[in-house]
């Protein structure tokens, strides 16, 4: 992910003061909600999860006289790149669930939201699903874990 230009826009740091995130999200059509709030359209949905591979290869980087739409639309993607590979990812670590994706449709609402107790409510249950004895590995936050 690279933003040409040193300035980084406020709105890709994630809270972790704010109102609780709580409740499950749902969108009736993905494809809409993605083009809406990213601008293009993965056709390689799996439920309600996009490949990272995808936000990845359409959202590398982005040019310093992009429109203040587009660079919206930048961020939102970056955050969810960070969502999956370093906050909340999945045991497959190539799948982002897009609820994250709702939850981002205004930046600065976005930025009131307590982000880390949502990340540190998933380590929780993943280290109490982690004491079945036959489960295999915990699923999310082991760096956030080790450190």
């Amino acid at each position: 992910m690279e933003i040409e230009d040193a300035h980084v826009p406020s709105s890709l740091y994630l809270s972790v003061d704010g109102d609780v995130i709580t409740g499950s999200v749902i969108s009736v059509d993905w494809s809409a909600t993605c083009e809406q709030l990213l601008g293009k359209v993965s056709y390689k949905f799996r439920g309600s999860r996009i490949k990272m591979g995808w936000l990845g290869d359409n959202f590398q980087s982005i040019e310093a006289s992009t429109s203040d739409v587009e660079k919206e639309k930048f961020v939102r993607a970056s955050i969810l790149r960070l969502i999956e590979g370093l906050l909340m990812p999945n045991k497959s670590r190539n799948l982002v669930h897009l609820r994250w994706l709702l939850l981002l449709v205004d930046l600065k609402e976005s930025e009131q939201l307590s982000w880390g107790l949502e990340v540190l409510a998933i380590l929780y249950r993943e280290i109490c699903l982690a004491m079945i004895p036959d489960k295999a590995k915990i699923d999310n936050c082991m760096l956030l874990l080790q450190s």
